[in-house]
């Protein structure tokens, strides 16, 4: 094993090392943010997530290896203007897009007497706390596989427009990633839908990244 690499995993387990000693929560607030868009027979589509917050915990499994944390958002869709055409459907979806640096789902021997794998993993799980609003859906359970240089994109939820505005609010949402070695990802997304006789138009706002 090189030098540079040991000393990169080195460092990795001091600070996996530690963040299981402390065993604290580590929060962020992240910004809001909106789009809008006209469409082509007239209508306004606008799109906003907020209330976006992240709480990182130390993982239950106490493995460096493993991140998890909880998130909290909300996406809105408003429709506003006097269109030409009348709006025969539409839907609302939040989710986040998700990324490991270094995939060890291959198995990686430290030299301590472990090894990490097999798989590179997201997790999302549903609470009692989550709110979803009539005819919403938040996904209770979604695995996928994280790759190195890739990004999974997960939706937690999605609601068919019956009105000029609707919104989804996922609350406490617990979100695990196994055998990631190094920083994971996360960058959340709202996108508001509408189709008339005439156009379909799409409109999607995305949150700033943030690690877990």
């Amino acid at each position: 094993m090189g030098t540079t690499l040991t000393t990169a995993l080195t460092a990795t387990l001091a600070t996996g090392l530690l963040a299981l000693s402390s065993g604290i929560a580590d929060a962020d607030t992240v910004p809001d943010k909106n789009r809008q868009t006209l469409t082509d027979d007239g209508w306004t589509l606008a799109v906003t997530k907020t209330s976006e917050n992240l709480d990182r915990y130390p993982n239950l499994a106490a493995t460096m290896f493993t991140r998890e944390g909880f998130v909290s958002l909300k996406a809105i869709a408003e429709i506003t203007g006097t269109g030409g055409q009348p709006i025969s459907a539409g839907t609302l979806t939040l989710g986040y897009q998700m990324g490991c640096q270094v995939d060890v789902s291959n198995g990686l021997t430290l030299g301590m007497g472990f090894s990490i794998g097999p798989n590179a993993s997201v997790t999302i799980s549903q609470f009692p706390s989550v709110s979803v609003g009539a005819q919403a859906a938040i996904n209770p359970n979604i695995s996928t596989t994280l790759k190195p240089g890739s990004i999974a994109t997960i939706d937690f939820g999605s609601k068919p427009l019956a009105g000029p505005r609707a919104s989804i609010t996922a609350e406490q949402i617990e979100v695990k990633i196994d055998a990631c070695m190094g920083p994971v990802t996360l960058r959340s997304y709202a996108t508001a839908r509408i189709s008339t006789p005439t156009a379909d138009n799409t409109v999607t706002v995305y949150g700033d990244p943030i690690w877990l």
